[in-house]
């Protein structure tokens, strides 16, 4: 009898003879499939799972951020502006730990005019592009999807620079004193914000923070960052 229930199995039977002729004809194309459920690079959970490349264009240098490496963002210069990425540690820029990547699987590039361009350099298994496969080059645009071997991840690109309103006098004071007090190793609980004050800054204790804990800070992050370009 043609009942709901042999309907249901004879649809299984169907699924299942299909996906044995594929598994026998094109097994290649069955593990791509399953592959691209189960990535092989994964994330540690606090990236929340994404993997992503951010590219920055500053003062006419591009620079690379991405958390492929370690999982962790780390920023990449290179003097040509040109990753090579691929499993070869001795003659790639980013070296990812993915069987599907060749051993130079694909170059970034950022061009004169600060687009950046993805090549394929012969790759067995292909680059990807918005789910598409790339002949030869693509220019990348904000927001791309990039597949390289088993290896997907978002694409940025930051070419703009803003910049932003100063805070509210009101909310800095308050914000200096949150700060100096993490500093200080006083619980937030403990101190008592008082906005607007001019010199000294005052907790419900009695202790005296200083008002300009936020500008010493900024002053000393330029300092570090001014001694680092001395350096280099």
């Amino acid at each position: 009898m043609d009942s709901p229930e042999d309907r249901e199995l004879q649809q299984r039977l169907v699924l299942f003879q299909l996906f044995s002729q594929l598994y026998e004809h094109h097994r290649g194309l069955l593990d791509d499939i399953l592959r691209l459920e189960t990535p092989s690079l994964r994330l540690p959970a606090r990236t929340g799972g994404l993997n992503y490349m951010q590219a920055i264009v500053l003062d006419n240098q591009g620079f690379l951020v991405t958390n492929l490496l370690t999982g962790s963002s780390c920023a990449l210069t290179q003097a040509q502006q040109i990753w090579i990425i691929g499993r070869d540690p001795n003659r790639v820029s980013l070296c990812l730990r993915d069987k599907r990547l060749s051993r130079c699987h694909a170059a970034l590039q950022c061009l004169p005019t600060q687009e950046f361009v993805l090549t394929d350099l012969g790759s067995t298994n292909g680059s990807f592009v918005n789910g598409e496969r790339i002949r030869h080059q693509s220019l990348l645009r904000d927001g791309d999807c990039v597949r390289l071997g088993s290896v997907t991840f978002s694409f940025f690109i930051c070419r703009q620079f803003e910049a932003a309103l100063p805070p509210p006098p009101d909310l800095l004071a308050q914000l200096q004193q949150l700060t100096q007090t993490m500093a200080t190793g006083h619980s937030i609980d403990d101190i008592t914000v008082m906005s607007g004050l001019d010199g000294e800054d005052t907790c419900a204790d009695g202790a005296q923070l200083p008002s300009r804990a936020l500008e010493q800070t900024v002053q000393l992050l330029r300092s570090h960052i001014s001694r680092a370009t001395t350096d280099d």
